[in-house]
């Protein structure tokens, strides 16, 4: 590894930590220590030593216990053991009722963060799910008009960036998802359309 190299690896802070608390994605930590450490062409111990800090709160009592447990080991095999650890049927439970309740609602959800979130949800529930059969899954969670309207402009070539676009477009032009309420104060009109009974 060369020293120019070494020098633009991020520092401790900016590399991905975990904790295992809350609705907690131990897949999206391992990528992310992945992407570091192939981009930067770290070797293995370097890594392993930052595993210390990494791992927070919960999940540094449970790195501790292996560690004294098992001594020094590869990444790999940390990899695998957070896996065994996390990836069990409470969590998955969690994550799995945490998607099904969040049902779209446009009066008060964005549609960006939503749509992030549940696509999380999904890759860290079924990472080898393809893209389109994703996007399917979670637009169920739009319900009824929205839902259709989606559909019925995306294909199975639609990556999430055009999904957030389609949403957007949905959404903002047509007002489809709203609820006659918030249609009558973002209008400031009545929801039926006036009409002068005497004309002069």
């Amino acid at each position: 590894m060369g020293q120019a190299l070494l020098k633009q690896v991020p520092k401790l802070k900016e590399w991905p930590h975990f904790s295992c608390e809350g609705e907690y994605h131990h897949m999206e930590f391992i990528r992310g220590i992945d992407i570091i450490e192939e981009y930067f062409e770290l070797p293995d111990r370097l890594v392993t030593a930052r595993f210390n800090t990494l791992f927070t709160r919960l999940a540094h009592r449970w790195y501790i216990k292996l560690k004294q447990a098992h001594g020094h080991q590869s990444g790999t095999w940390w990899k695998t053991q957070a896996i065994k650890k996390w990836a069990n049927d409470a969590w998955r439970f969690k994550v799995e009722k945490a998607f099904e309740s969040a049902q779209f609602n446009a009066d008060k959800d964005k549609y960006l963060p939503w749509f992030c979130q549940q696509k999380d949800r999904l890759t860290a529930l079924y990472p080898d799910m393809s893209e389109f059969i994703n996007h399917r899954r979670f637009l169920r969670q739009c319900g009824g008009y929205l839902e259709h309207s989606v559909k019925r402009r995306n294909t199975e070539q639609s990556s999430a960036e055009d999904i957030i676009n389609i949403l957007d477009k949905v959404t903002t032009r047509t007002r489809i998802g709203f609820s006659r309420v918030n249609l009558k104060k973002r209008f400031n009109t009545p929801w039926k359309d006036s009409v002068d009974k005497n004309p002069k």
